[in-house]
């Protein structure tokens, strides 16, 4: 692999903790999602995942429309669900496992462009990459035609 960038991040006292990048641009509350009483602040790490993965899926997804010569009328919009579940008990301990669905938004292309487009950022996108064969990802798409 040739790298192109590396990101650095820490976090403490886990799901009721804190979290940051090495170099502070984001620093974080975390609060667990499904713990009674959750606070009013902070942040899970799914929803961390889920803006990650939006943002870099709506890139990917930039980059696939250029490859295949389609000239979107409008910024791509990404909505992501991560979902934290459990998964059968494996001895004496749970499993936990997450789910992530991605419904993309994009102008300029009918149904069928656009279900080629995100076919092919799947493939290109580094959270689809690292995803695959791990995690369930399902893909939709919401096309807007340009008008005639």
């Amino acid at each position: 692999m040739e790298t192109l960038y590396s990101a650095q991040a820490s976090a403490t006292a886990g799901r009721n903790g804190k979290a940051a990048t090495s170099d502070g641009r984001l620093s974080v509350t975390l609060s667990h999602p499904v713990q009674p009483n959750r606070p009013a602040e902070g942040t899970d790490p799914e929803q961390l995942f889920a803006c990650g993965y939006a943002a870099c899926f709506g890139g990917a997804v930039e980059y696939a429309a250029k490859t295949l010569g389609a000239s979107l009328t409008a910024p791509v919009q990404v909505d992501s669900r991560v979902s934290l579940g459990k998964m059968a008990e494996s001895g004496d301990f749970m499993r936990f496992t997450i789910e992530v669905e991605l419904v993309v938004h994009l102008h300029g292309v009918d149904d069928a462009q656009g279900n080629q487009i995100v076919e092919r950022a799947h493939q290109i996108c580094p959270y689809s990459n690292a995803t695959r064969g791990n995690v369930s990802v399902s893909t939709s798409v919401v096309a807007t035609p340009a008008a005639a």
